[in-house]
């Protein structure tokens, strides 16, 4: 399924964020939508998920208007894989996996088959079978991360989106991550995640969107979005060797080591 942004604008409450947002992503694209602190990124993807009306333009899901659509058919369409972490759940791994199921239960909670099996395949794609009867509040920053992205997951919606996946996570839980997202885009999923590292959003993504005080400044091939403009432009970077450097610093020892390859 495509999704299309026709000219969104939005906000928090009478305080505008996201002026004339315009574009579109194909079913299997994945997305790196970057931009500085405050750009409108979270407030984008919200705006996708349901959780802020646009106060202008229209969102399409392959033609039809997702403003048609009740809160639980939009849930089954798209997957929001929120920014915030609650650790407190006392839930196990699994439990928790299954309230991705909630928007196809029954009027009796009840799981389908397709849904079980739907839960066991994101549990699988995230690599937490070892895992899988531990409660939720006694795991790791990172193990957390992997089953949140699983209940997202366990929705087997066209469309996921992901606020900030990796942030605060080691370099081993964000490849792991990333890995996760890109095997998803490859199944033919819609994938659209916020991300800081711009060195991961050109390793994994497909194409990125860079936002700009609220505005779309750049949608492009991953490898061509990030240019030298762009960089110092948007975000007060120069590229260099093996990585990026603040603008206008060309001292030796400003330079970051390279990133670590696995």
């Amino acid at each position: 399924m495509s999704l299309e942004l026709r000219h969104i604008s939005a906000g928090y409450g009478k305080t505008p964020v996201l002026e004339n947002v315009h574009t579109r992503a194909a079913k299997g694209d994945f997305i790196g939508l970057v931009g500085p602190n405050g750009a409108g990124k979270s407030c984008l993807l919200k705006t996708i998920a349901g959780l802020i009306k646009p106060t202008e333009g229209e969102l399409g899901l392959s033609g039809f208007d997702l403003s048609t659509f009740p809160a639980k058919a939009r849930a089954k369409h798209i997957a929001y894989l929120a920014q915030e972490r609650n650790a407190a759940w006392p839930l196990t791994v699994r439990e928790l996996v299954t309230l991705g199921r909630a928007p196809f239960r029954g009027p009796l909670g009840d799981l389908s088959k397709a849904g079980e099996s739907a839960i066991d395949q994101a549990i699988t794609a995230v690599q937490c079978e070892d895992i899988m009867d531990r409660r939720f509040d006694h795991l790791s920053g990172g193990e957390q991360a992997r089953v949140l992205l699983a209940r997202a997951l366990a929705v087997d919606a066209p469309v996921l989106l992901a606020d900030e996946p990796v942030a605060s996570l080691d370099p081993y839980y964000q490849l792991s991550i990333m890995q996760s997202l890109h095997a998803e885009a490859i199944r033919g999923k819609t994938v659209i995640a916020s991300l800081h590292d711009l060195g991961l959003a050109q390793q994994f993504c497909s194409r990125i969107w860079v936002l700009d005080k609220g505005k779309l400044v750049r949608d492009d091939l991953a490898e061509r979005a990030l240019g030298a403009q762009i960089l110092h432009e948007v975000f007060g970077v120069r590229r260099v060797t093996d990585g990026f450097a603040l603008s206008g610093d060309a001292a030796a020892d400003s330079v970051p080591p390279p990133p670590v390859q696995f």
